[in-house]
């Protein structure tokens, strides 16, 4: 037998091919989908600085960065290697340029950690209670500030409050049960506030205190 040939200019219909569209969307998705999973499970820290004053974060080799009171960072860390963070405080300055208050610093270290690792700068930790009183003058002389002053450990701020000053920042201190702020004004007239520890209820550790004219007396 034998097959009929086409008529010479007759259009022969031409082979339906595959739709490569469904094939397309899958590929897509399945490349979503790796992606978000690499997302989700590649290793970064998250820190949030629950401090009154800013924190100098330095994650790895990288350049340290600041992170704003109240602020949070997100920072990429290497896959299979162990994650090194440090933070510091950084502390307020007095006028002749010292830091005041205590250092505060801690670290982060996570070994083969998948996902989002969350760690803060807090006012409590496995180191110790810290808070920040913030001083405000009402009265008309400059106030030296001590703090914890008759207890071990009392620490100067080595500055000096000037009068109408509101809420003014002069670092973190030790805090205990028992913690006392003294303002001490010109010719050694003394005020102080006294057990302090159940009055620090912050989240970031401050208090305000208020200094008046009234209040300060001779020792």
């Amino acid at each position: 037998m034998t097959l009929p040939k086409p008529e010479a200019g007759v259009l022969q219909p031409r082979r339906r091919q595959p739709s490569r569209g469904p094939v397309l969307l899958f590929l897509l998705l399945v490349a979503a989908a790796l992606g978000g999973l690499y997302l989700l499970m590649r290793p970064r820290l998250e820190f949030t600085n629950r401090l009154a004053g800013p924190v100098r974060l330095a994650v790895g080799d990288a350049l340290p960065r600041i992170v704003s009171p109240g602020s949070s960072v997100r920072v990429a860390a290497p896959w299979r290697k162990t994650l090194v963070a440090a933070w510091e405080l950084t502390r307020p300055l007095s006028a002749d340029g010292r830091p005041m208050g205590e250092e505060l610093r801690g670290s982060v270290v996570e070994r083969g950690t998948w996902g989002t690792i969350r760690r803060s700068a807090a006012a409590r930790g496995p180191d110790g209670n810290f808070f920040a009183p913030l001083i405000t003058n009402a009265s008309e002389d400059q106030l030296r500030v001590t703090v914890n002053a008759g207890l071990e450990g009392a620490l100067d701020c080595g500055c000096a409050v000037r009068p109408g000053g509101r809420r003014v920042f002069v670092g973190y201190y030790r805090l205990y049960q028992n913690s006392t702020v003294q303002g001490r004004a010109s010719g050694g007239r003394v005020a102080t506030f006294r057990d302090l520890g159940p009055s620090v209820v912050t989240p970031d550790g401050t208090i305000g205190l208020r200094f008046e004219g009234r209040d300060l007396r001779a020792p």
